[in-house]
């Protein structure tokens, strides 16, 4: 029966051939000879080939073992390769942030304040209403608005999000503009259902994406409720109402009770953190 080949022994190998004997592989590689040579025969054995003729002045390779080399050759420019690779941050942390489209945009719209390349990990967004499976490790850190029930799941408070109505600055003081109103998904969602029951004969338009419609409310055809944060940060907009009680939520942090303490997760969870408590608004105008 064949033996597994051990990687170990393909890389003392290389060492003692390229070093053409014991002695020089030992002080490149910090492992004895007498290890070296125990290391070279098991491989043999593996492969049922003789690579080495040993004699007294070392080893020399044998027509199998220049064939062999020429391979390990091959991957240890490749092993080379990677460690360079992983020197120059190829192997840094991939954090994965979900959030809403809203929450997501404002993330977007202030990531360098939080984040820049010369750090130890590497932010992966993901927008999704969806409440992401953290425990199955889809995602790391989750923007969501309450508390977790998991007890694998660790949250963290980081404010709160109001919501009003919006609508264009350019509409005329007393002019009556229609409502837009939200299909499939979101039509279940708070703010949707909020429109449906106080203004649900004012909809003129209906959109499944809340996001596009905030180009029609800043053009001045329809109004709609937006969070705070967004609808304070576009010029062109106004409030028309006080914040609504009923529609404010919390905001949380959640992430795996588990890992939540690796180095590279503590920073993200840290850097967001601190950007939410400032209550930003968006910015981008986009």
């Amino acid at each position: 029966m064949k033996r597994n080949l051990d990687w170990e022994d393909l890389r003392l190998f290389l060492a003692v051939a390229k070093a053409g004997g014991l002695a020089g592989a030992a002080q490149a590689t910090g492992v004895s000879p007498a290890t070296l040579g125990r290391r070279v025969t098991a491989l043999e054995k593996s492969l049922n080939v003789r690579l080495v003729e040993r004699e007294a002045r070392g080893y020399r390779l044998t027509g199998a073992g220049h064939e062999l080399l020429i391979q390990l050759d091959a991957m240890d420019q490749s092993a080379r390769a990677i460690d360079l690779w992983r020197q120059g941050g190829g192997t840094r942390r991939r954090v994965r942030i979900s959030a809403g489209d809203w929450t997501m945009r404002l993330l977007l719209d202030h990531l360098d304040s939080f984040w820049s390349p010369e750090l130890d990990w590497r932010p992966e967004f993901l927008a999704d209403p969806r409440d992401r499976d953290i425990a199955r490790r889809r995602i790391d850190i989750g923007v969501r608005n309450r508390r977790p029930e998991q007890e694998w799941l660790a949250g963290r408070k980081v404010g709160t999000v109001e919501f009003a109505v919006y609508q264009a600055t350019g509409v005329p003081p007393g002019q009556d503009i229609g409502w837009v109103g939200l299909v499939e998904e979101e039509a279940g969602f708070p703010t949707a259902t909020w429109i449906r029951e106080h203004h649900g004969e004012d909809v003129i338009v209906t959109l499944n994406k809340a996001t596009y419609a905030l180009a029609l409310v800043r053009k001045g055809q329809v109004r709609m409720v937006l969070p705070c944060f967004v609808g304070d940060g576009f010029d062109d907009l106004k409030r028309v109402s006080e914040p609504i009680e009923e529609l404010k939520t919390d905001r949380w942090l959640v992430m795996h009770q588990d890992e939540r303490h690796e180095p590279e997760l503590r920073q993200a969870i840290s850097a967001l953190a601190k950007l939410l408590k400032q209550n930003p608004i968006l910015t981008s105008g986009a």
